[in-house]
């Protein structure tokens, strides 16, 4: 599942050096996706960094094992299917999640700083619980686990929390399990049972108790992550504006971190806030 959203100005820092050199994960591909390079940091292009905040946005997705980079199109942006039964209020506005529950439907909506909020749908939708105002990102079911992922990043607001859903009794609840230290701007499931999420200066795992171990921290934010996929190899590809962070397993431990860039961009111009790539 990907996150997508729009995307304010973004005043860049410098790069991160790659993470320390470690046996990479055998099986792991390391090859540069076609059509992309290695960023130079800010030092060493300077005129580069600041023409990526005005550049455009990627999204990564997996299909069937293969990562596949695109540009970002917000017409291609699908809202979840609604049962029929189910029907809205004026409060529910937003990019929609929906998930189904053993005694219902969880819907969850975004709509950035108008607001968002969870509901909880019976099965017949004749009843409508309201169980969080906060913004909702997405939803994750790990085995027999609900996770619900909120949060916002706006106007110096900047965070996000995991909850877990509960409806093995009469009531449907709710309950805080962790706290992000940021908005998820990215998810997906890594096709086993932990969910990795971009946060605007870090990507974590994330298991169906709560818990989170950081599988990346940079000292700059990253830009505006729209998305996130992984692939066979267990490789993390974190798409934002102009830049596309990977993650590749180590034999021991951790991840190496990697930023890539288009390669059109080699030669670049700063033209009315736009940043354009390939231009001459």
């Amino acid at each position: 599942m990907a996150r997508l959203l729009t995307f304010p100005l973004l005043i860049l820092l410098s790069l991160p050096a790659v993470t320390s050199a470690q046996k990479t994960t055998a099986g792991a591909s390391t090859s540069v996706p076609a059509g992309w390079i290695h960023a130079p940091s800010r030092l060493q292009n300077p005129g580069l960094w600041q023409c990526a905040g005005y550049g455009e946005s990627w999204v990564a997705d997996n299909n069937d094992g293969s990562i596949h980079i695109v540009k970002f199109d917000v017409e291609a942006i699908k809202q979840s299917p609604l049962p029929p039964q189910l029907k809205l209020s004026k409060k529910m506005i937003g990019r929609r999640s929906l998930q189904a529950t053993r005694s219902g439907w969880l819907a969850g909506f975004d709509a950035g700083e108008f607001g968002g909020g969870l509901w909880w749908f019976s099965r017949d939708g004749s009843r409508t619980v309201e169980l969080l105002s906060e913004n909702v990102h997405a939803i994750y079911q790990i085995k027999k686990t609900i996770l619900i992922l909120t949060g916002l990043n706006h106007m110096g607001w900047n965070y996000g929390h995991v909850y877990k859903f509960d409806d093995s009794s009469e009531k449907a609840t709710v309950t805080s399990v962790a706290d992000l230290g940021g908005s998820p701007e990215a998810s997906t499931d890594d096709g086993g049972d932990t969910i990795v999420v971009a946060t605007a200066d870090r990507v974590l795992r994330l298991d169906k108790d709560g818990k989170t171990d950081e599988m990346y921290k940079s000292r700059e934010h990253l830009t505006y992550p729209t998305s996130a996929a992984v692939d066979t190899d267990g490789v993390v590809y974190v798409a934002m504006r102009f830049f596309v962070l990977r993650l590749i397993p180590q034999e021991v431990s951790g991840f190496t971190g990697e930023w890539l860039m288009p390669e059109q961009c080699r030669v670049h111009k700063l033209d009315k806030y736009i940043c354009v790539c390939g231009a001459k």
